[in-house]
Formats: structure tokens, sequence, C-alpha cells
């Protein structure tokens, strides 16, 4: 289980990705308990791990996936049901993709109403860039599609068509990894090696602000497709150690602590939780810490 201390909530929508299985979303609440209908503002969010690349062809660390989560968009993700259980949902794809008799080909129809945080339109071309040089870059997680993913085809403007070199069951899961988004081809190259770690040019609702060793912004992005995040964005800073950062979480430096607060810390938050208003929010991860 993972935990983390939260201060004020406007709603901070998908700001916490952990690869293909988490997204945490929290709500302020009034004093009667029901959520407050506002904006609210900027989110500051502590954390002591490094966001060592924002480039999705090459990151493999979940301090830099929960960044480019948020920035970028899979074809598909994961989403609870009313049962508590996870379900594959379409992101950029429309649809749940269509399998050939030999479960070798996989066709995938994709949104017509979505453009690049550079404006460049999305459409099925744009997709199979973003795979190709996912593959072809030779990133670390370059190995996820490996041998596996042959030919990557736009076979009509808004739909894909992907031919694996054997059968592979977990394939449709397998497109839910953030390093698998879909990225501007007029932003990005394709060539082994040729990594833009301190760019992003995605579809998602934020779009990258600033970036720096110690810091790094998420703006609005204001032509996003989907529904518009409850907040006027995301500042999140690094601190040098668990103690800075539980700290500036009890003086109201930042609205959320998160990755990590050792356990000690974690139990000292959720003992004046019920005295300070705070919300120490567990869920399940594909980690244990």
């Amino acid at each position: 289980m993972r935990g983390f201390g939260t201060r004020r909530w406007p709603t901070l929508a998908g700001i916490i990705s952990f690869c293909i299985v988490l997204v945490v979303s929290c709500q302020q609440l009034d004093p009667d308990g029901g959520p407050v209908n506002s904006l609210g503002d900027r989110i500051r969010l502590g954390t002591t791990a490094q966001i060592v690349t924002l480039d999705p062809a090459d990151a493999y660390e979940q301090s830099s996936m929960m960044a480019i989560a948020n920035l970028g968009e899979t074809l598909y993700r994961y989403e609870l049901n009313e049962q508590g259980d996870l379900s594959l949902v379409p992101t950029l794809a429309t649809d749940l993709p269509r399998l050939s008799d030999d479960e070798l080909t996989y066709t995938i129809p994709l949104r017509e109403d979505v453009v690049f945080h550079d404006g460049t339109p999305f459409n099925a071309e744009a997709m199979a860039f973003s795979l190709r040089r996912f593959r072809d870059n030779k990133g670390r997680a370059s190995f996820l599609l490996g041998d596996l993913l042959g030919t990557i085809e736009a076979t009509r403007e808004y739909e894909l068509t992907l031919t694996l070199n054997y059968p592979f069951a977990g394939f449709s899961a397998l497109l839910t990894f953030p390093g698998l988004c879909a990225i501007s081809p007029a932003a990005y190259e394709i060539g082994e090696g040729k990594f833009f770690p301190s760019q992003f040019v995605g579809t998602g609702p934020y779009r990258l602000g600033t970036y720096g060793s110690d810091s790094v912004s998420f703006e609005i992005f204001p032509d996003y497709w989907g529904d518009r995040p409850q907040n006027q964005g995301i500042d999140m800073r690094r601190f040098s150690s668990q103690a800075n950062l539980y700290n500036a979480f009890l003086t109201g430096g930042v609205d959320v602590a998160y990755q990590q607060l050792d356990p000690d810390q974690i139990r000292s938050l959720q003992e004046l939780a019920p005295e300070e208003g705070f919300q120490v929010v567990e869920a399940e991860s594909t980690t244990i810490s």
C-alpha cells in the first residue's frame, strides 16, 4: 500500500498515476462533508522523487511515469468500475481493438477531436509515429515492444492497425503503459538514442510549463478534448529528504506530500488528520514502500 497526505482538495484530476493500475482523484470538502464545486487554485505537490526524463520513449521510473501520465494519453487506460474492478477503457481510441482470427492483427479506431499541445492534429499517422519511436529509439522500456510488435500502420486517417509477430494475450493491456502515449510528430525524431528529456508535447489535460532539476510545473491545456481539470495547474517540488517533505507539508508549504514519507511520518499524519483536516489516501500500487 502507498500513502500520501493532502492539505486542501480542489479536485486533483489525474495528477497521481501509477503506470497502468491507479489514478487518484480527490475533492476539497465543505464543512458539511460535501464536495466544493470550485476550480480552486494551483496544487502544490511535494515529493522526494526526481523526474529523470519526460521523454516517453526513455522513461522507466515511477516518478517520470507519473508526470508523463498527466501530460500525455495512451490509447487505453484502466478505470475502476462500480464493482471496484479494473476495466480497460478507450482514451485516444474510441473502442477496444478488433482482432483478426489469428490474433495477430489489432485494428483500433481513434478519436477525431484531439490536438497536441503544439497545435498539431492527432490522427493515426501521429499515433503510429509515437509507437514506432518508442520501439525504434531503443529507450530503457523499448523491450516492452521489442520483437513483439511488427508493423505499425495508419490504415485510415483515424484507424491504426498493429500486427504482432506472435500472439500475446496481454497486448491490449500493454497499450496502457504511459510511455506508449501519443506525442507530436512535429516535436520529436525517430532514431536510436534521440531523446528529449526536458520537453513534452502530448495530448493530455496538462501541458508542460517549466522543467528543472528540482521543480516542474503543469499548466492547463485550454484545447484539451476532454473534461478540464478542476484546478489551475500543478507545481511539483522535489525535496532533498523525507524530513524536509514532511515539515513542508506540516507548515503548509505543500498541499500534497507524496513519494516518499516514511512509516512513522505517515502514522503521525494519520493521528493528526482529525484535528488538522488532513486526508491520508492509500491505494493499491505496482510496488510496496
